[in-house]
């Protein structure tokens, strides 16, 4: 009875592992249509880097092909366009403020 589980555990976990690799290999058929080969390069020299941000522009180009914003291969350009607005939504926003002595000074003599 343990084995029966056992192997139909194995078996699920086999065919999860063949959707997920057909997914991906369709996902990058799809990119291939989308992107001219030099952006194609680049945007597999980035997945080797950065996952996560290749993964991003990767379902972003897809996204935006499904509802017809893009109407032609992306150019290395375009695609260097792309990842710049990526990376302007991804990079936080610091704020350093600094807090002089006279004002600690006074902060602490209000307090007080």
């Amino acid at each position: 009875m343990a084995d029966a589980k056992m192997q139909q555990q194995m078996q699920a976990a086999q065919q999860q592992s063949a959707k997920i690799q057909e997914m991906k290999m369709k996902k990058e058929a799809m990119l291939k249509q989308i992107l001219s080969p030099e952006a194609n390069e680049r945007l597999t020299r980035i997945g080797l880097v950065k996952p996560q941000m290749a993964e991003k522009v990767a379902d972003m180009m897809l996204r935006l092909a499904g509802n017809g914003q893009i109407k032609s291969k992306v150019t290395e350009d375009q695609f260097k366009g792309y990842l710049e607005q990526i990376n302007k939504e991804a990079k936080p926003k610091t704020k350093i403020t600094f807090a002089r002595y006279y004002e600690l000074r006074m902060a602490r003599r209000a307090v007080t």
